[in-house]
Formats: structure tokens, sequence, C-alpha cells
């Protein structure tokens, strides 16, 4: 265990999530967002899910406490200036993360890490706006962060070795395990991922098969713990769209362009999980 603190901005799906596993590691988390009504509810995102490891005996009692106990909000990115590392988890917007990381790199001096949780975006055209990029790179863990084993450590032109050898150094304390990728805009998994996502889509808008069956047919064929669609829906419909967009545009390839179908499901309000329906029906959460 450590008594290190460390820093997230963007207390969404997945700030909290990385919040819960810097502070299940034993680091002193200090939780940042522009809404403080969207941190407090980061804050409740981690709470409700270490309530639901104590109810299936994952998690125990202690744990919990302690876990809650090391997180704490702050109002002012200004409160992160002694922390040793960083981690961004806002809008994947190439504009929104840079002015974030010029406020950070700012705030924050040298040694400390900053590091984006982007999962398309450039680490190199994010880090134009710092001073002092060697001690920045990409760091993108998965959905549910706290049980997704896996992160990509996305270095840019300008990060030093130095600076991936410590992030290495980082992902085995959390207890991940580290790939990396080189300069290149949605790294391994979104890469491949999101071609395999668009094109369950288009297998669905042209009537070849039912979402059921591709879902099926991609766990029981290829070995997917869930189908593609499933998978969309969990992440976000809008942001599948945005990161497909993304990826589109950085890469010059239209096979990450997606269908028209999955746009306008976006349009009618219908995200996925979170909003009760996207390629299938949930049951609101209550």
């Amino acid at each position: 265990m450590t008594d290190r603190t460390a820093g997230v901005c963007g207390a969404g799906l997945m700030g909290a999530g990385i919040a819960q596993v810097l502070a299940s590691a034993g680091y002193e988390v200090l939780l940042y967002d522009v809404n403080r009504d969207a941190a407090a509810r980061g804050l409740g995102r981690i709470e409700a899910d270490l309530d639901k490891g104590v109810a299936r005996g994952k998690v125990e009692g202690d744990a919990r406490r302690a876990i809650l106990s090391r997180t704490s909000i702050v109002d002012d990115v200004a409160a992160l200036t002694d922390a040793e590392l960083v981690i961004e988890a806002v809008a994947e917007t190439l504009e929104v993360k840079r002015d974030v990381f010029a406020e950070l790199d700012r705030v924050c001096p040298p040694p400390a890490l900053l590091l984006s949780n982007t999962s398309t975006l450039s680490p190199s055209e994010i880090a134009e706006v710092m001073e002092h990029p060697a001690r920045f790179a990409g760091l993108h863990f998965f959905n549910p962060a706290p049980r997704m084993k896996l992160v990509e450590i996305l270095p840019g032109r300008s990060t030093s070795l130095e600076t991936v050898a410590r992030i290495r150094q980082l992902a085995l304390a959390l207890g991940k395990t580290a790939v990396v990728a080189n300069e290149a805009p949605g790294g391994i998994v979104s890469r491949l991922q999101l071609l395999v996502r668009n094109e369950a889509i288009r297998l669905l808008a042209e009537g070849v098969a039912t979402a059921e069956d591709i879902d099926t047919a991609m766990k029981l064929g290829s070995g997917w713990p869930m189908g593609p669609l499933e998978l969309s829906d969990l992440v976000g419909l809008d942001i599948h769209v945005n990161n497909s967009d993304s990826l589109a545009k950085l890469l010059g390839n239209d096979a990450y362009r997606p269908h028209e179908y999955v746009r306008q499901l976006v349009a009618e309000g219908h995200l996925g999980r979170k909003s009760g329906r996207g390629f299938f029906q949930y049951q609101e959460e209550g």
C-alpha cells in the first residue's frame, strides 16, 4: 500500500472507475470535475460499486471504508498541485483535453506524471499545448476500470523513456497488465474493436441477422465475453459514434465511420444501457 496522492480530472463513468482503482491500490485520490454535482455523482458511483462488491462477497467491509476514506472531491484544479500523477478522463474531444492539460501542466510541476485516458486521439496532438510534454502519455483504461485487467500505454512523440517506465510501474501497482502502442490514434484495442462493432451494426441494419444472433455468434464463434452490440450499448452509443468519427477522420479510413442506423438511435436518445435502450432493451436501474 502507499500514502501517495493521485488526481483524477473528470468524474464520469471512466473517471470514477479510475479513481476507484487508484484508491484501491492505496493512493489518496483527489477527484476533480468542473461540475461539482458530477463529482458528487462520481463518488456515488464508487460507493455503489463497492456496495455491490460487499453484497457479492468480493469486497471486504473494511476495504470499502478504506477506499472511500482515501477518495475526496476537490473544487479547483489547483488542488492537484502536489499530486505525483494526474489521470484525465474528460470528453473525448481534442480541444477539451488540450485545455485540461494546458492547465495541469501549469499547476502540476515536473516530475508529476500527466496521463490521458484517451481511446482515440493522438497523444502528441494533445501534448502540443504543454511546456513539459516528456512527462505526458496516454494511459487507456477499459470499462469497467476496477475489473478490466488491461491498460494501454500510449506514448507521444515527446514522451520520455523514463515516463514509459514509470507508467509500467504504475500499472503493476494498480494490478493491471500493460501493453504499449506507439504514436497511433486508437491504440490497439479501439483500432480493432471499433471495426468489428461498426460491422456488427451494418449487419444488423442490413437485416443480415438479429442483434441477439450477431452477439451470440461473436461470443461462441470468436470467444468474445460480450457481443459487439451489447458492448456498444455498455460503452454508450453516443460515445461509440464520437469515437468512430474521430478515428475515421484521424486515420482517413471510412471503415470506421458509423452507420446511419446508430446515428439515428443516438438522435432519438437511445444511448444504450445508460438510457435503458440501445440495440437491446434494459430495465431501468432503481
